[in-house]
């Protein structure tokens, strides 16, 4: 008779923990996000109103433009446009010598007015009067920028004079947040499926499913890895229930047992596995869930045989399915508890009958 089997913890062949690592590639990008909002909240608001009236160039109070590892300097400028009306206007940045390092014109416009579609009506106000700068300065330093209006006409292409009034808003360190939100979920993502890879892959899975109450089958099973057997099971009540029964148990019994090629018992246990209830619009069932991690150093042909009983609460539910998985060559992230199973014993060789002797002359 084989040793009893002996619970243990999964050993360094079966753990495999260097996938968790990967756990950190959706978070590089949101620490990312989270140092440049703390920077642009906590850091000096710089912000400037300018007053442009006529074709005079206006130059903004010095600010300064930081160099760095996280994000890049962001130059806003929005226009406060009329209504109906267009907008040209040339920006340079110039350094702190004076010498202009960047040159643009905009162009803007705003159009202000009523619509009316399939008896409904209402008001529209767009326009495109807003300059965005994302930049990478060649060292940190003082900058200012000079805004000429070259031209603000109006829906009849006439000149329309008055101040125009342009806000600027700066900010150091600015990232792009919509494209590290995406790239922290592709990369979560991609953690998913290499989780799945890994601890989803096994050398044998084999799912079986029975309307009866015992699922036996014999398999190649062992080596590198843990053996895990998962039991799911199904009751439901009969179509014609007895007019007495019992309440359905709290637990149901089970007894697993596997046993090598020459039919010696590797394990035999008894288990009692809770019964859950689940109820339906229409209908209610009653399952039962188990797993279990064993141990099996060399491979050898194995029969996995499990039973439950096919009727409970005195024939109130009856058993619809019995399902048993058997996953070979399991790795797990942590440790878990496997129990050992004794290796195969080599068969006994028949004793040894000495030949009978020659009959003599």
């Amino acid at each position: 008779m084989p040793p009893p089997s002996q619970p243990s913890v999964a050993g360094a062949s079966a753990v495999v923990r260097w996938p968790l690592l990967a756990a950190l590639l959706p978070l590089l990008p949101l620490l990312v996000l989270l140092l440049s909002l703390l920077v642009s909240l906590l850091g000096p608001r710089q912000q400037q109103l300018l007053i442009l009236d006529g074709d005079e160039p206006v130059e903004t109070q010095p600010f300064r433009l930081e160099d760095g590892w996280l994000g890049s300097p962001l130059l806003e400028l929005r226009a406060e446009i009329p209504p109906n009306s267009s907008l040209l206007l040339d920006v340079d940045l110039l350094d702190a010598a004076g010498q202009p390092v960047l040159q643009l014109s905009k162009e803007g416009w705003r159009e202000v007015g009523t619509w009316q579609e399939d008896g409904e009506s209402g008001t529209y106000d767009e326009g495109d009067g807003a300059v965005e700068l994302a930049l990478r300065p060649r060292g940190s330093g003082t900058y200012r920028l000079r805004l000429v209006r070259q031209e603000l006409l109006g829906a009849s292409g006439d000149v329309l004079d008055g101040p125009l009034r342009v806000r600027l808003r700066m900010e150091n360190h600015s990232v792009d947040r919509t494209l590290l939100l995406v790239t922290a979920l592709v990369a979560a993502v991609l953690v998913r499926m290499l989780w799945m890879a890994v601890y989803g892959d096994c050398r044998l899975r084999r799912r079986l499913r029975r309307d009866e109450g015992t699922v036996a089958e014999r398999l190649l099973l062992g080596g590198p890895g843990l053996l895990r057997l998962g039991v799911r099971a199904r009751y439901e009540e009969p179509d014609d229930p007895p007019l007495r029964r019992d309440a359905p148990p709290a637990e149901v019994p089970m007894e697993l047992s596997l046993s090598d090629s020459l039919g010696r018992t590797l394990l035999h246990e008894r288990q009692s596995l809770r019964l859950h209830h689940h109820e339906g619009s229409d209908d209610a069932w009653w399952t039962v869930v188990s797993r279990s991690h064993l141990r099996l150093a060399e491979p050898c042909s194995v029969r996995v045989r499990v039973s439950l009983p096919e009727a409970l609460a005195g024939g109130g539910l009856e058993l619809e399915w019995l399902e048993l998985l058997v996953e070979d060559g399991v790795v797990t992230p942590w440790s878990v508890e496997a129990r050992s199973l004794p290796p195969p014993q080599p068969a006994p060789l028949p004793a040894w009958v000495p030949p009978p002797a020659a009959p003599s002359a």
